[in-house]
This record gives structure tokens, C-alpha cells and sequence, in this order.
């Protein structure tokens, strides 16, 4: 089954943003407003990829048009 660089992307941007509320929780639940929120680095990471998928497949189909 062939899967496209943007679809990828997707997929991975989905199980990023069930890591960062996973991470968000934990953190919330044992260190409530005391250190660093993990959350920050795979929520951006999560955007980027995102981001990146979303302006691929634009840019694929307007090629395709």
C-alpha cells in the first residue's frame, strides 16, 4: 500500500498530539505549575508536522488542477 510523504506526516502529527495531552496530563497531575511542561517540545513538534503536511498537499493539489 503506498502512502504519500503528507499522509505520513499526518499520521505522525496524530500521535504527537496524543503524546503532548498524555505528557500535558502527567505533568499537571505530579508537578502542577512547578518545572518545565515536556508538552511545549511535542505540541510544537506537532504543529510543525502539521504544518508541513498541510502545505505539501496544497501544494499538490494545485499542481494537480
Amino acid at each position: 500500500m503506498y502512502v504519500e510523504v503528507h499522509q505520513k506526516l499526518t499520521i505522525a502529527g496524530v500521535i504527537l498530539l496524543v503524546v503532548t495531552f498524555l505528557i500535558n496530563y502527567y505533568h499537571q497531575e505530579t508537578h502542577p505549575g512547578i518545572g518545565f511542561n515536556y508538552a511545549y517540545v511535542t505540541g510544537v513538534l506537532m504543529l510543525v508536522s502539521f504544518s508541513i503536511s498541510f502545505i505539501m498537499f496544497t501544494k499538490n493539489q494545485i499542481t494537480k488542477s
